[in-house]
């Protein structure tokens, strides 16, 4: 009999809350700057800390692969074991080599993270996909949220050590590992392993409400249909990902077809079926399996590899030759870039400004929970903000990244701890906000399993720039800045993608006229007729 959804859901679950629950993570510069493993600020900075986004970078794609052939829980063991490694090295390695490789093997735990978010969709059902998408997004904030209350608790009124605390994350970690093996094993997956769609007399009856849904998205043209959960629209499609319209990808395995439907409260994608009367599926000769869904390999395995990557880059042109997928994708690759180089340096620039081995109330743990709360609570108000982010995105990305910039730059000159936190925390929360719009945004545009290669491509890119951004600023063999030039410089980066987005929303709304947009609803009917005005 087959595993129960609810039980997949809750191991996963349960991992994913081990997994976070890091207390030592908001003190690990203290820790290794500190008289248990005495390292230098240019030692931790220029020289260990850069590993990290190189070997993400490196195992990003391989790990895209991998998760994809091995059908997830082979992969999530992995990251699981390369936690354990991590804290390994981290409690008992010496020296700058040994904490290099402790980072190297952190970067692979952190880029096959992306097997916990793809699993649970080949482990369950479809009309389960909202409620566990929910419930796996949840935890990973929970436990980060615990992790981070428990640790300020700890050094701040039990005078811990940041070894005790490496100490409880190593326990975590490990117990995380035995929640993984326990997960149960998938047999689908998105390019490698597909499992045949039901014949429509296979089908179930359509309900009235999807009924409603497929009329809804199907009727006319695309460019008018809205996004009731942001205000934003899902016109400028491309043809093989309009909701309902056959998709013409080339693939050696059968495949679903589906199109996305935001939940924002949720913070989570939902899959709607789309009930075609015929499905056309193309069949290599050697694609016979002794039995339906069977996952076994058929003869031929590197000449189907070979067009797995033709699929993959058609889907990969397809989504991209969508300009307002596109735009998104821009600041969400930008943007991340820029996050991710914040969030690795952070902790240098509070013991810059307010030295660890001279202070012993450090309240690293205190500021992140803050920020984590704070996100959650503003993506969850997200669900009730109605913006028709096709007119007024731009300006608001623009918006914020100037607004981003500043907080840097502050925070690269001030002296003050408490103005480095609250900036720090506004910066965070400000990034989550839009990254959460920004993944309804693409969401909208694209199916399953495009949306999984965008998601990827995305990530890649940002981690492209962070690496260029590392080996010229931060490595020794580049500049070897110190931190506070360098979050100048991070700064300079936002201010320049906000000047971007901004020309380019003044010359929108300018050719469109400023009263026009703002008097324009969430209508389909008036955006097209202020559309065809303006061209």
């Amino acid at each position: 009999m087959a595993t129960s959804w609810k039980v997949s859901t809750a191991l996963l679950c349960c991992y994913g809350f081990w997994k976070e629950m890091r207390p030592s993570e908001p003190y690990l510069t203290p820790y290794l700057k500190g008289p248990m493993k005495n390292l230098t600020e240019i030692q931790v900075d220029n020289e260990i800390y850069p590993v990290w986004t190189y070997s993400y970078l490196v195992a990003l794609f391989v790990v895209f692969l991998l998760t994809d052939l091995l059908r997830y829980k082979p992969v999530i063991i992995f990251e699981a074991a390369t936690f354990i490694g991590t804290w390994a090295l981290l409690l008992w390695g010496q020296g700058v080599l040994t904490m290099q490789f402790m980072q190297f093997t952190y970067g692979l735990a952190t880029a096959t993270e992306v097997a916990y978010y793809c699993y649970i969709y080949a482990a369950v059902d479809e009309e389960h996909f909202q409620k566990v998408t929910s419930y796996t997004r949840t935890v990973v904030l929970l436990g980060r949220l615990a992790a981070d209350i428990l640790g300020q608790l700890l050094i701040s009124f039990a005078s811990a050590t940041y070894f005790t605390l490496n100490c409880i994350s190593m326990g975590s970690v490990c117990v995380a590992l035995i929640f993984a093996i326990f997960l149960p094993s998938v047999r689908k997956s998105i390019y490698f392993h597909h499992t045949e769609m039901p014949t429509s007399s296979q089908m179930p009856p359509e309900s009235s409400a999807q009924k409603h849904d497929s009329q809804y998205v199907t009727d006319g043209e695309t460019d008018g249909v809205t996004d009731d959960v942001t205000g934003g629209f899902t016109d400028d499609v491309p043809d093989g990902d309009k909701p309902g319209a056959s998709n013409d990808r080339e693939s050696p395995w059968p495949r679903t077809n589906a199109n996305w439907e935001v939940d924002a409260s949720s913070l989570a994608y939902s899959i709607n079926s789309v009930n075609d009367n015929t499905v056309s599926v193309t069949t290599l000769p050697e694609q016979q399996t002794t039995e339906q869904n069977e996952p076994t390999l058929p003869p031929g395995y590197c000449s189907r590899l070979g067009t797995i990557f033709k699929t993959m880059f058609k889907d990969f042109l397809k989504s991209y030759s969508n300009v307002y997928l596109l735009k998104w994708s821009l600041w969400w690759a930008f943007a991340t870039c820029g996050n991710l180089q914040v969030g690795n340096y952070i902790q240098n620039l509070w013991d810059v400004i307010s030295p660890s081995r001279h202070n012993p109330h450090v309240y690293n743990g205190g500021v992140e929970a803050v920020s984590h709360a704070l996100s959650a609570i503003i993506a969850f108000g997200l669900a009730y903000l109605k913006v028709n982010w096709r007119i007024w995105g731009e300006l608001f990305l623009g918006v914020v990244s100037v607004g981003d910039a500043a907080l840097l730059v502050v925070m690269a000159q001030t002296s003050d701890i408490w103005i480095a936190y609250l900036f720090y925390v506004i910066f965070r929360t400000s990034y989550q906000m839009v990254i959460t719009i920004a993944s309804f945004q693409v969401a909208a545009q694209l199916h399953l399993e495009r949306y999984a290669l965008v998601f990827g491509c995305n990530t890649f890119v940002a981690l492209l720039l962070q690496t260029i951004m590392t080996a010229i600023f931060v490595d020794e063999r580049g500049l070897s800045l110190p931190v506070t030039t360098q979050f100048s410089i991070y700064g300079g980066y936002f201010a320049i993608i906000g000047a971007m987005f901004l020309a380019k929303a003044v010359y929108t709304l300018t050719k469109r006229g400023w009263r026009a947009s703002c008097q324009l609803p969430c209508n389909a009917e008036t955006y097209r007729e202020l559309e065809e005005t303006t061209h």
